[in-house]
């Protein structure tokens, strides 16, 4: 079987869509702007075998970024918060609800925190033009750590 990368990537939109923190969820960055409100899109940054069981089972690191988008000449919602402040909330909700529910209840075995497998769960923030329109960003690096997506054949393993 080849990598099932769809499978972790549906995983992460089910999940996303499930905390009601956006106006829309979707897998691959959008191409022209999706207007106001938060909104996130999905999409994978690497994949990589870690370990290789018996029987020609994997153990894979993959890595999702998880982008947050806000248009920056958007109104703030809460007049007491700023732009920062908003996406700061929004993304402190996300992560605490990610390291909550670390297999997203899918085939994902657990979310490396820590970067056990390598890279560790991290965000960074920017800016993006989005057909004309400028949003800020704030991208999370997802590591997810996923049993047997991928099996070896004639390893001899």
């Amino acid at each position: 079987m080849a990598f099932d990368i769809a499978t972790t990537l549906h995983a992460m939109e089910t999940y996303v869509q499930k905390t009601g923190l956006f106006q829309t969820v979707q897998i691959g960055e959008p191409k022209s702007p999706v207007g106001q409100g938060f909104h996130a899109a999905i999409f994978m940054n690497s994949v990589s075998i870690t370990m290789v069981y018996a029987g020609g089972d994997t153990r894979e690191n993959h890595i999702v970024t998880l982008r947050v988008y806000r248009d920056m000449l958007a109104e703030n919602t809460d007049p007491q918060l700023n732009l920062e402040s908003e996406i700061a909330v929004v993304l402190s909700k996300l992560m605490e609800g990610l390291l909550g529910d670390t297999d997203l209840e899918s085939t994902v075995m657990t979310i490396d925190a820590a970067g056990m497998d390598g890279g560790n769960m991290a965000a960074s923030f920017g800016y993006t033009d989005v057909g004309g329109s400028m949003y800020r960003v704030a991208d999370i690096t997802v590591p997810l750590i996923v049993n047997g997506s991928a099996t070896l054949a004639g390893t001899g393993v």
